[in-house]
């Protein structure tokens, strides 16, 4: 039988730095390597491929924190072209926001139990959420590992709270300059220039980082490859090399309306109700040359070997022109990412504290923060029921396109 293909970051000369990093943090690297290596495994630990239900170990906690965005990416699911924010007023979605006294309550229960997990920590952009330092404060001092994706707001004003308690920045870079970057992310006011604040907060981060001689956190931006940027990867990369860890290539997330029709009747067959987060992704960027982003990676890696720095990720991982060009054509096409373990191991909170095992589409929920445990909520019924789905049936239409199943 052919194994499920896992994402993971290919050594090259990302060892030095994860070599420094074991050397000058054990607790955090140590507790990456264990949650590797549990992804890695979980076949051969769980010989039945978790068809009961059961989780793993409860190894990240992902907060989608806040709905507010300064944003609207053409690509974001949420306040993008086709986004499911769209209908929903701005009034209602701060309204309904968790106040960040539950959120230090519940790493405070966590830690009651023993469970320190990694959190991933997003939005909307979650340095828009008040009390974000001080609970930045609180996780890092219990000693649980924080990866934080922005877009550059208010990032390098808090770059020295940012360095001290998170371990990976992930940043969105989807420009070489302002033109390119704010066409691909414009801002909520025209006049609004997110490549400055996206530029700036790479220079601070990267500052601090060298001034107090940290390791972490890991400083990663992300570019959404489409058709708007495709031409200029390399040089968003060259722009990224000198301030960052590693640079993630990614390949956009969609859907295509039969894939999404397709979904509802699946989810709905599945657990009676009808899912509405992924008609959010619906779009195509399928038309450019498809072999440029191949020849853009092999440049991206050239100058991460002569620079010694920057490690370039794409995520997911193809090799041929041929899989690029079915990744944005065909929704169908999974490349052997064809089992999802992250329902495992990780939980996803909304930001009004409903409680999922999926990422991307949080449809189906298995509680509420602001009412149930999280050790309880990690196997009750509702969660056993939706592993074990998953599981036993396979991945469902949306899943070919989703980070927890690509990119975890």
């Amino acid at each position: 039988m052919t194994m499920p293909v896992r994402s993971r970051i290919k050594p090259g000369s990302f060892l030095k730095q994860a070599a420094k990093a074991l050397w000058q943090d054990w607790p955090t690297s140590s507790n990456f390597l264990r949650y590797q290596l549990a992804k890695e495994t979980f076949n051969l630990r769980r010989p039945a491929r978790g068809r009961d239900g059961r989780p793993d170990k409860l190894r990240q906690v992902s907060l989608r924190i806040t709905d507010m965005c300064n944003l609207r990416c053409h690509s974001c699911g949420q306040w993008g072209d086709n986004g499911y924010l769209h209908d929903t007023s701005l009034k209602d979605l701060k309204k309904r926001e968790v106040p960040v006294e539950t959120y230090i309550d519940l790493v405070d229960q966590l830690d009651g139990e023993g469970v320190r997990p990694v959190f991933y920590i997003w939005g909307g952009e979650p340095m828009l959420y008040p009390g974000m330092i001080d609970l930045l404060r609180h996780m890092s001092e219990k000693g649980m590992p924080v990866t934080l994706v922005s877009n550059g707001t208010k990032v390098a004003k808090h770059a020295r709270e940012l360095v001290e308690t998170c371990k990976v920045i992930w940043l969105s870079l989807d420009g070489p300059d302002a033109a390119i970057h704010n066409e691909q992310r414009p801002g909520i006011s025209k006049s609004h220039d997110n490549f400055r604040d996206v530029l700036s907060a790479l220079e601070a981060l990267h500052a601090e980082k060298e001034k107090t001689g940290r390791v972490f956190p890991v400083i990663a931006p992300i570019s959404c490859i489409t058709s708007f940027n495709v031409d200029y990867a390399t040089d968003i990369y060259r722009v990224a090399n000198p301030y960052s860890d590693m640079h993630i290539l990614y390949l956009t997330w969609w859907i295509d309306p039969d894939s999404a029709r397709e979904h509802t009747v699946d989810f709905e067959e599945r657990f009676g109700f009808r899912p509405k987060t992924h008609y959010g992704w619906i779009g195509t960027w399928k038309d450019f040359d498809h072999s440029l982003i191949l020849k853009r990676f092999a440049e991206m890696k050239e100058i991460s070997a002569r620079t010694g720095r920057c490690t370039p990720v794409m995520m997911p991982h193809l090799d041929t022109t041929e899989d690029v060009r079915l990744y944005y054509s065909d929704h169908s096409a999974d490349f052997g990412y064809n089992q999802c373990v992250s329902i495992f191991m990780s939980m996803e909170i909304d930001s009004n504290g409903d409680v999922s095992l999926c990422r991307d589409y949080h449809d189906y929920t298995i509680g509420n923060i602001t009412t149930d445990r999280m050790i309880d909520m990690w196997n009750n019924d509702k969660a056993r029921k939706f592993r074990s789905s998953i599981a036993d049936r396979g991945a469902m239409p949306v899943c070919r396109r989703c980070c927890g199943l690509m990119g975890y």
